[in-house]
């Protein structure tokens, strides 16, 4: 067998897995393909060298999209328990849409995931994503003309809402994942979706032997990948800065942004900046937006230097309001996109629509929501504090029982009898470490 695929060797995987050691509980994200399951039975036979090391939970999402696919999802279950790993099947329920199944099966395999991950009290959501998808993610990006960051490709290490997603095989090429999988004996399927040329992925994926001779082969586009790594890295480090020196944050997400120290600094550090702020301010999960529509409101911020016309647009989920030459407003809009009501009640701590800590104490009968304020809200408090656009305030969380509001930021109205409401912005501690 050639070297390039041999199986990963139990030296390689103690080195890819160490910083799992220590931890308390670890999830792996596992489909069922040769990819997944070469890493759980690297894991498992890792897990057992150690005297002692983190419970692992074997997490397959069951999308539904096609026949036998939870027969498949519970071949890994069995394939986990027969490697002394309890696992568990997550259904994609509800309605599909007709297009962008890609992003949306994405988006919902990763909820799933992070709210099973968050139940077990897993620190850490293990994939198999390798070396392959790494060339295959430089190259759509690419397509789509996306900045230093999106060429960055997959980090090894990225927060998922709260939750830490660890890749520890991206520097493995999917043909030694494969022999992996076949050394170890156990059962691999095969999706015929990775076969559909409908999809984007799956299109560049043709076209990797054509590039290969060229001379751009998975390695040489990981290698870029983690060039352009380096060069995000340095970027978010002069951005910190940027956003030290012309962001003032206030105690209800609100952020200021002084646009002549703003557009002193170059333009990519600039993006940077902005794309935290808006991934700060949207609350929510963040995907960044497209690379135009980005450059295109960083233009009208730093228009001459500062002192350009005053604008106001919507990008992300955030209202920027240049409603000064000087100065531009940045805060959440609900809209469409408004958290969910959150069932909550005495006792509880936690983070709200990822811009707010909450802490309730003394709820009595129950039965409290957390949801924006909104127009009924913002008309219950009976008050606007000054110079906060309304917009802003009916992104607020409320704490509700029923249709009455009993708190909001600052506010216990007399209604909340032995009640107590903490509420936190956690914006400034976002943006400084993002």
């Amino acid at each position: 067998m050639p070297a390039a695929e041999q199986p990963v060797g139990a030296g390689e995987a103690a080195d890819l897995f160490r910083p799992l050691e220590g931890l308390a509980s670890v999830a792996l994200a596992v489909s069922g393909g040769p990819d997944s399951i070469a890493l759980l039975t690297l894991v498992a036979a890792w897990r057992r060298t150690l005297p002692a090391g983190p419970a692992v939970h074997v997490l397959t999402v069951d999308h539904g999209l096609r026949a036998g696919s939870a027969a498949e999802a519970e071949s890994v279950v069995a394939a986990a328990a027969s490697l002394g790993m309890p696992g568990r099947v997550l259904t994609w329920t509800g309605a599909k849409p007709e297009t962008g199944i890609e992003e949306a099966a994405r988006a919902a395999r990763y909820r799933l995931l992070t709210d099973a991950a968050r139940a077990l009290g897993a620190s850490r959501i293990v994939t198999a994503h390798h070396l392959d998808d790494q060339a295959e993610t430089f190259l759509m990006r690419l397509a789509r003309g996306s900045g230093p960051f999106g060429l960055a490709g997959m980090r090894s290490v990225a927060d998922l809402d709260g939750v830490t997603l660890f890749r520890p095989l991206l520097g493995i090429g999917k043909a030694r994942l494969v022999a992996t999988a076949e050394a170890a004996g156990v059962p691999f399927v095969a999706d015929p979706m990775n076969e559909d040329i409908r999809f984007e992925r799956v299109r560049w994926r043709s076209l990797a032997p054509a590039l290969a001779a060229e001379g751009l082969d998975a390695k040489r586009l990981g290698q870029a990948a983690s060039r352009m790594a380096r060069v995000a890295d340095a970027l978010n480090h002069f951005a910190g800065a940027l956003i030290r020196r012309s962001v003032a944050v206030d105690d209800l997400a609100t952020a200021r942004l002084d646009r002549a120290a703003y557009a002193a600094d170059p333009v990519e550090v600039r993006l940077r900046a902005l794309t935290r702020l808006l991934g700060a301010l949207g609350g929510g999960r963040f995907y960044p937006p497209r690379q135009e529509h980005l450059e295109a409101l960083d233009r009208a911020l730093a228009a001459a230097n500062g002192e350009g016309a005053p604008f106001r647009r919507t990008l992300a989920r955030v209202v920027v309001d240049a409603h000064s030459g000087a100065e531009a407003v940045f805060y959440r809009e609900i809209g469409r996109a408004a958290p969910a009501p959150l069932p909550v009640g005495g006792g509880f701590r936690g983070v709200w629509d990822n811009r707010f800590a909450i802490a309730i104490d003394g709820a009595g009968e129950g039965g409290l929501t957390l949801a924006p304020l909104g127009r009924e809200g913002l008309a219950a408090l009976g008050f606007v504090p000054h110079a906060v656009p309304k917009a802003a305030l009916m992104a607020l969380p409320g704490l509700h029982r029923g249709q009455e509001l009993l708190a909001a930021p600052g506010v216990l109205r007399e209604t909340a009898v032995n009640l107590h409401f903490a509420c936190r912005s956690v914006l400034a501690e976002r943006l400084l470490a993002a």
